[in-house]
């Protein structure tokens, strides 16, 4: 059976995935935003004590419901101020106050969730899938500092195997994550522990180390498919921990919007814009390369691209998603299945 991005597309369909921050939502000062996920344009809303997801489209004229604004609990189209529950209902048709309202007034709504201060929304409900976990985030001992989302012209997959892949620590983060006169990362034991990828992978001694680097034992967890979290042990320094979580979320085939956060355990005191300077270095040095990827899109077919043994990460990675999407073409619940929940 020959598996295509299309695939891909439906099999994502299933999970959960964040569309924005709520600080995003509110400063639009309307109550509405519009997003995007796997290709579909949507609108997310506050509608006073609940979210609301459906179509960024007013069926009357096509115009964009998220350029209108929150009425009295629903979405206010713009153009000729039709109003829609929550729910995907026309509940108003100012114009034709005296006319039943058409039962065809219905738009496409969605699952929304409020979860680490982003909304997530989940396209297709047909397997039981739940939205990753952050271990940090509800940790008393830990200070959590969000990082500014950016979009890429890179899948999702792609971000996240960037993340995983120790191979290119040396080459692209030499001097902050890896030494080049080091080039032979570790081939860890890689595991599948519910509905997560793990390993663990301990960083090269760095010569001059910066303070707010997140190097060291580390212990990786990716929340199949497009989640990574990772907890450090800061090297010759006990007891503390630092975190790293990315979620990155599939505005379409090719393009993904990244949502992180960084977690310490130490010098709460210091500027946060120390630790998120250090990530702004990181993602520098990975973004000529990892952008550049060509296709953007990882490749579901054997062989289009080579490995070797150190890639053992991303070859596990990639086959697991390869099964979700198989699982996701025959039934979608047998995803539930696969990832072993």
């Amino acid at each position: 059976m020959t598996l295509d991005q299309d695939d891909l597309t439906a099999a994502l369909g299933l999970f959960w995935h964040p569309v924005c921050t709520v600080p995003e939502l509110a400063a639009t000062g309307r109550g509405v935003l519009g997003v995007q996920l796997l290709g579909r344009r949507l609108a997310v809303a506050d509608l006073g004590g609940a979210y609301a997801c459906v179509a960024d489209r007013c069926l009357h004229r096509s115009t964009r419901l998220s350029v209108g604004w929150v009425d009295d609990g629903a979405l206010r189209c713009a153009y000729h101020g039709w109003r829609w529950a929550g729910d995907g209902r026309c509940v108003e048709i100012p114009a034709a106050p005296d006319t039943p309202i058409p039962s065809r007034a219905c738009i496409a709504a969605f699952e929304i969730e409020r979860r680490y201060d982003l909304l997530w929304v989940r396209l297709d409900n047909r397997a039981r899938t739940e939205i990753p976990a952050c271990p940090a985030w509800d940790d008393p001992t830990m200070k959590v500092v969000a990082g500014q989302p950016y979009t890429w012209p890179t899948s999702a997959p792609r971000r996240v195997e960037n993340f995983v892949d120790l191979a290119h620590f040396a080459w692209v983060h030499d001097g902050s994550l890896g030494r080049r006169d080091q080039p032979v990362p570790p081939v860890p034991d890689v595991r599948r522990e519910r509905g997560e990828l793990r390993f663990e992978y301990v960083s090269p001694d760095l010569a001059d180390p910066d303070a707010a680097a997140l190097v060291g034992p580390g212990d990786y967890r990716v929340p199949m498919p497009c989640t990574v979290d990772i907890a450090f042990e800061v090297a010759g320094m006990p007891g503390v921990r630092r975190h790293l979580w990315l979620t990155a979320s599939p505005l379409d085939s090719g393009v993904s919007r990244s949502f992180w956060l960084i977690a310490r355990n130490d010098r709460w005191d210091e500027a946060d814009s120390v630790h998120l300077a250090f990530q702004d270095r990181i993602l520098a040095e990975d973004e000529p390369v990892v952008c550049n990827q060509d296709p953007p899109e990882i490749p579901l077919e054997p062989g289009i691209e080579l490995s070797v043994r150190t890639d053992k990460v991303s070859i596990e990675y990639r086959r697991w998603l390869v099964e979700l999407v198989e699982a996701a073409r025959k039934d979608p619940g047998l995803v539930e299945d696969v990832l072993g929940r």
